[in-house]
């Protein structure tokens, strides 16, 4: 790798690939979200465009290492997925540079929030959350089944060294009496490869216009069980409803509209019960495993999340609604569970 991105040296990089003249340059600004990336946003009198180029050590306190061609990866499902959704949701990827790990893609829109940081700030909007789970409906639904998706991303090393280690195997050893289920959990994962799967699909990689989305960083994208990206997602807005605990319910309505949008007649009868399971696995991971949620910070809180996801693993609940239920229950009460708490 000869260069090594940055805010100071990315104009006169960009110039070096005829993608912009550094006279026309209006502003240039390092993007501080994720922890597996560098981005800088360059814009210009009339174009605005984000530069990407993945760490091979992620930023975060314990050793996480992964392979820096996953940038190429998440290049080609960028294209895979433009033939699919609807035009506007993805960006454009302007340039690729093989040598130093990095592409060159268009800006979000204009005017455009983060959806982390709109839950996070109590703007709980159902009609997206929707549009959320029926994006992600579409994509499992057209790649299913997909001979030629599945060849080109058919290794799961990514999926591996950036979820199921630093996720599920790092937590199954932080917790002796549930490595086991943990662990069933995670190799169902890995077992099952059925569609294309984003493996980062949360609310920092939504970008909300209105009641439009712009889905953003497919680096983990590989061909395997959907899921993943399911618990992945219902498992952010059930942290935030423990975090925002006096207007929960907006998250619980939430919660039921993304599954709304996302629920496919095709679906088998075992997909709720299997988000469910994985859905508890994740809840735990983001306090224990490697990249913990930095908004749960509370001893307290944290106690009631691992309280939440023991629960959720040991009681073999089958249904988003008892998970809700079990939710709203110890948000009501806290107190006692936190009596419990190890």
């Amino acid at each position: 790798m000869n260069y090594t991105l940055d805010a100071s040296t990315v104009v006169n990089y960009l110039a070096s690939r005829s993608l912009i003249r550094p006279k026309d340059v209006t502003s240039v600004e390092s993007l501080g979200w994720g922890i597996s990336n560098t981005l800088v946003k360059v814009a210009t009198h009339d174009d605005c465009m984000v530069v990407k180029q993945s760490l091979p050590k992620l930023r975060v306190e314990d050793d996480w290492f992964a392979d820096q061609s996953r940038i190429f990866r998440e290049k080609v499902c960028i294209d895979i997925l433009g033939e699919i959704l609807p035009e506007g949701i993805l960006p454009t990827i302007l340039d690729e540079d093989t040598d130093n790990f990095l592409f060159v893609m268009s800006c979000a829109p204009v005017g455009g929030a983060n959806w982390k940081e709109q839950l996070l700030a109590g703007q709980v909007d159902t009609d997206v959350a929707e549009k959320v789970g029926s994006v992600l409906g579409i994509v499992h639904l057209e790649t299913a089944d997909s001979a030629g998706i599945r060849e080109q991303f058919i290794d799961d090393a990514p999926f591996v060294q950036l979820r199921i280690d630093p996720y599920h195997w790092t937590t199954a050893k932080a917790y002796p009496d549930l490595a086991k289920i943990i662990n069933v959990e995670a190799q169902r994962m890995l077992d099952i490869k059925i569609a294309l799967v984003h493996g980062d699909y949360s609310p920092k990689n939504v970008i909300v216009t209105g009641k439009d989305i712009f889905l953003l960083d497919f680096e983990v994208a590989h061909y395997g069980n959907p899921v993943f990206d399911l618990a992945f997602l219902l498992n952010h807005l059930l942290l935030k409803a423990i975090l925002n605990v006096h207007i929960k319910q907006s998250y619980f309505e939430a919660v039921a509209a993304f599954w709304k949008g996302y629920t496919l007649e095709s679906a088998p009868v075992s997909l709720e019960k299997d988000t469910v399971k994985q859905l508890g696995c994740l809840m735990l991971a983001r306090i224990s495993g490697k990249s913990p949620a930095e908004y749960i910070a509370k001893a307290e809180t944290k106690a009631i999340v691992r309280n939440i996801a023991r629960s959720i693993l040991l009681d073999d609940l089958a249904t988003l609604s008892e998970v809700v239920d079990l939710v709203d229950s110890v948000l009501s009460w806290p107190g006692y569970f936190l009596r419990e708490s190890v």
